[in-house]
């Protein structure tokens, strides 16, 4: 697909709010944070590093971290930075992990004040302009998705690329991949793809009933929610080429 933003739908209200759950990491968490402030600063309000604006669109962002059966320590790190964030406590804490990671999405998503959702992982490195450009896409009528470069760790899905920037916070190789990214961003949309960072309406999310719980039948909890918001209300997954995103492929269960 060439780039052709659809537009027949205008929203009156452009408040999206960026969603990231965490856990146990405090690496992690402080990771997640530096990478909204580092690629969103133009934009962000002066009194207000967790807000970004953007004057061309008219989409205002907030970033919102939703501590799920958190440890204490990532409690305290959550105060001392000072980013809005939500306690969020399983009712069932022993049910199987991804049980418990999609209920937290599902909060997460319910919880939010904001019209509009973006979920994104902690383990993801941002590329600068990756919001603003998927929020070009974001029409009622498209799912838009950031396009993932993967670190190898597991094998890669639809449209992303497999490069190793580092699989730790600390490793992370910082100008190695904003050189990358100046190479390898294209004006380009893809049909189909991965599932997160990923755009859409609130209502929508809570009226789809949010995640399924784990994954059924060999298919993740994202693809069957994306699959209901295709038969739902017609809308379809793309993935935009010049919102570029790092995925660690680690992740906080795997960190310790």
């Amino acid at each position: 697909m060439t780039k052709t933003p659809q537009e027949s739908l205008r929203f009156l209200n452009k408040e999206v709010e960026v969603i990231s759950l965490i856990y146990k990491s405090t690496d992690y968490l402080r990771f997640i944070v530096d990478q909204w402030i580092d690629t969103c600063s133009e934009g962000l309000v002066t009194d207000d590093p967790y807000r970004w604006v953007d004057a061309d669109s008219g989409w205002s962002a907030s970033f919102r971290v939703v501590a799920n059966d958190a440890t204490d320590s990532v409690l305290d790190k959550l105060e001392s930075i000072g980013v809005e964030h939500t306690v969020y406590n399983d009712a069932k804490p022993e049910d199987y992990y991804m049980n418990r990671v999609y209920r937290a999405w599902n909060f997460a998503g319910a919880s939010s004040l904001a019209e509009h959702l973006c979920f994104v992982n902690s383990d993801m490195a941002f590329s600068p302009g990756w919001l603003k450009n998927l929020l070009k896409y974001h029409d009622g009528k498209l799912i838009p998705c950031s396009r993932l470069v993967e670190s190898g760790k597991l094998k890669s899905g639809a449209h992303a690329i497999s490069l190793d920037f580092g699989r730790r916070p600390g490793r992370f190789k910082r100008d190695a991949w904003a050189q990358y990214v100046e190479s390898a961003s294209t004006d380009r949309v893809f049909s189909g793809g991965l599932y997160m960072p990923c755009i859409f309406e609130k209502q929508k999310f809570v009226d789809s009933g949010g995640y399924p719980e784990g994954n059924i039948g060999g298919r993740s909890g994202d693809a069957q929610f994306f699959e209901r918001l295709h038969d739902d209300y017609g809308m379809n997954h793309i993935t935009v080429g010049d919102s570029l995103v790092y995925h660690i492929q680690e992740g906080e269960k795997d960190a310790f």
